[in-house]
């Protein structure tokens, strides 16, 4: 962190090599667009490579890294014309080559696990960015009340309460999904 501060663009790589893929997760699951996540995710590590020298200290590295990526990913969805249509085709799986050529008797429940996380995925994009932040950041990126309101900036009650307001929209939402 501290050659990063100086300057030392191989060991701000070191960084981005760490934190590519939580940042891209986080981006993908906000933005619902693979291309428009890879992008922002390049946008994030710029953004933060610029801002080092203004990194306090006074919080992790993560914890900056992900509000500067959900103040951008934030951004981008506030900047989208309205009636924009994106594509949940791209279920965010990674799937090896080989593997689309494997066939035995798992791939029934394959098929049916690809289809939750596509209406999973459906689900979590009808919610406030707010909302969908909160459960990215808990479910998915695993980090503790205390560490969403510090990423987030917003006290400990308001965390807990997108979490569960968002989970009764989703548990709603997929209940009434066919």
């Amino acid at each position: 962190m501290v050659e990063s501060r100086r300057g030392n663009a191989q060991a701000f790589n070191r960084l981005v090599l760490k934190w590519e893929k939580p940042i891209y997760s986080l981006a993908f699951r906000m933005l619902q667009d693979r291309e428009e996540a890879e992008e922002a995710t390049q946008e994030v590590f710029l953004l933060a490579f610029k801002g080092i020298q203004r990194f306090r200290q006074d919080s992790t590295f993560s914890t900056w890294l992900y509000r500067i990526a959900l103040n951008h990913c934030s951004t981008r969805i506030k900047q989208r014309p309205s009636g924009i249509s994106l594509s949940l085709d791209d279920n965010g799986a990674v799937i090896h080559p080989m593997d689309k050529l494997a066939v035995d008797g798992s791939q029934p429940d394959e098929l049916l696990r690809a289809e939750q996380r596509h209406r999973v995925l459906k689900a979590l994009s009808r919610l406030l960015p707010e909302q969908r932040a909160v459960i990215e950041l808990k479910f998915y990126q695993e980090l503790t009340f205390e560490e969403i309101a510090e990423v987030l900036a917003v006290p400990l009650s308001t965390i807990k309460s997108r979490l569960y307001s968002g989970l009764e929209m989703l548990k709603g939402r997929l209940g009434s999904q066919d």
